[in-house]
């Protein structure tokens, strides 16, 4: 069954107003953070007038965001009944991680080792601020550094095409991402495995920097199935 959100109003978040230059980029990043952090829920509906209430802005603004929610895979329209939170179904989440899995290890194999210095530096001061986030359970900064270590480790795959695609595809998983995001412990998993993958890079042993990369994919992903299948089946 199918539930509407009223007020669509972020459990945990204040409604901010944007400006017509960014109006439609700040509603989606608004909404996707709500998706990732569990304020909203697959098959959730998105009601435009509360939408506009929230964001202060008009109609057509609010479904230009919509759009582009739905363009990038984190909602869907359903014919004559409005826009929902998408859920995705078992063989449709297996296939998104299995491109991420090709994706992520075809960039881990270009990388480039002995780790530039400078690139080294970047990618481990994002990993203490990610690290000091999920210490203070702070859960929209862990959101925001988490993708900013992934694109800063694989930023230098050498192949733009490549880097975009993965990034692509991590924001496809975002709707599946959201139980892994509020456990505590998958967090600190999450964040022990990032340390490793630094470790790995820094011994310049790609074989295991592979490996950390596939494995770091499986958390989010067993645990959204085994939600489905308890909430579905």
């Amino acid at each position: 069954m199918s539930r509407t959100v009223q007020p669509f109003i972020s459990r945990g978040a204040e409604p901010r107003t944007s400006t017509p230059a960014n109006a439609v980029d700040d509603i989606v990043a608004a909404v996707e953070e709500d998706i990732v952090l569990g304020r909203l829920h697959p098959r959730e509906r998105l009601v435009e007038e509360a939408m506009m209430e929230r964001f202060d802005c008009k109609r057509h603004v609010v479904r230009q965001a919509l759009f582009q929610l739905d363009s990038i895979g984190l909602t869907e329209r359903i014919k004559n009944r409005g826009a929902f939170v998408r859920s995705f179904p078992p063989e449709e989440v297996e296939d998104i991680y299995a491109m991420r899995e090709i994706l992520e290890l075809a960039a881990v194999n270009a990388l480039p080792l002995p780790a530039p210095s400078e690139w080294l530096v970047e990618l481990e001061a994002v990993h203490r601020r990610h690290s000091e986030a999920v210490d203070a359970h702070d859960l929209r900064q862990v959101f925001h550094m988490n993708i900013a270590f992934h694109r800063t480790l694989f930023r230098v795959c050498g192949n733009a095409y490549l880097y975009a695609t993965i990034n692509e595809f991590a924001q496809k998983a975002h709707g599946i991402r959201f139980i892994a995001i509020t456990d505590r412990d998958s967090l600190v998993q999450a964040r022990d495995e990032h340390q490793a993958m630094i470790d790995a890079i820094r011994d310049e042993d790609r074989q295991r920097l592979a490996e950390l990369c596939r494995r770091h994919l499986l958390p989010s992903k067993n645990r959204y199935l085994e939600l489905y299948r308890h909430t579905y089946s």
